[in-house]
């Protein structure tokens, strides 16, 4: 099945607007379809008490490039989830952090998670100009949406200090936010880190095999602490869950 013809680009569904987007640029960059195994491009999973069973679906959209070991967007729908997972693994021959954005409605909250995530330490990673350029889109961002509370030691050394971490209640405001605020911030972010990406230079071996051991080590810690897996053992029950976490949202293949 072709997103196309899904709900996930559907104007209905939450996160349209972001996904038709992030799609549109990397086809400006030349970046092709990857065909993901056939099991986790479109699930359906009946979902509820059985006199109230509603249909959850769920949507993997992958594409590559040389520069980009893989991009993908995982969307979920259901009556009362809406998810956009998006990941850039950039290719380890640069010196470029992860692009990641986790977008979640739930009943009564809406998670946003948007940053540059760095597979190195920031001073490595980061140089002053990028630095100040993320760190003014994040001000920009939270200036009108509220700042959600500090993550843990363990999770903060995985984000960037441009990270935008909110958490807004589901009401009309809010909608008004994402729609305008949320998204204008998401398209000045994900332009960055292709520009980025795209003018940089290969490095030395030395420092790929450190970029290498560094993917690694967000990867595998992702796959352990996703936040994510309660809700999928939910929807899509435990065996697709930790499929799909292994292979295709944090693969290290």
């Amino acid at each position: 099945m072709k997103i196309e013809e899904t709900i996930f680009l559907n104007n209905s569904w939450k996160w349209t607007s972001f996904l038709k987007y992030l799609i549109n640029r990397l086809e400006i960059y030349d970046c092709s379809p990857y065909d993901i195994p056939s099991e986790y491009v479109y699930r359906e999973s009946n979902f509820g008490k059985k006199k109230n069973k509603q249909v959850v679906s769920l949507y993997t959209w992958a594409a590559r490039h040389h520069r980009i070991n893989l991009a993908r967007a995982v969307c979920i729908n259901s009556p009362n989830y809406e998810v956009l997972n998006f990941l850039i693994i950039p290719n380890t021959i640069y010196n470029v952090p992860f692009f990641g954005l986790d977008f979640v409605t739930l009943p009564n909250t809406h998670l946003l998670v948007l940053d540059f995530q760095p597979s190195l330490k920031i001073e490595k990673q980061f140089n002053k100009k990028l630095l100040e350029k993320i760190v003014r889109l994040r001000d920009n961002c939270h200036s009108q949406i509220p700042i959600a509370e500090k993550f843990s030691n363990d999770l903060s050394k995985f984000f960037s200090p441009g990270l935008i971490w909110s958490k807004l209640p589901r009401k009309e405001s809010s909608e008004i936010i994402i729609s305008t605020k949320l998204l204008s911030t998401f398209k000045s972010y994900l332009d960055l880190y292709l520009e980025i990406l795209f003018k940089s230079n290969e490095v030395d071996l030395e420092l790929e095999k450190e970029i290498i051991n560094g993917q690694n080590d967000y990867l595998h810690f992702r796959k352990e602490k996703d936040p994510a897996r309660p809700m999928l053992k939910n929807l899509f029950g435990d065996e697709f869950c930790e499929s799909l976490i292994e292979n295709i949202l944090f693969t290290t293949k």
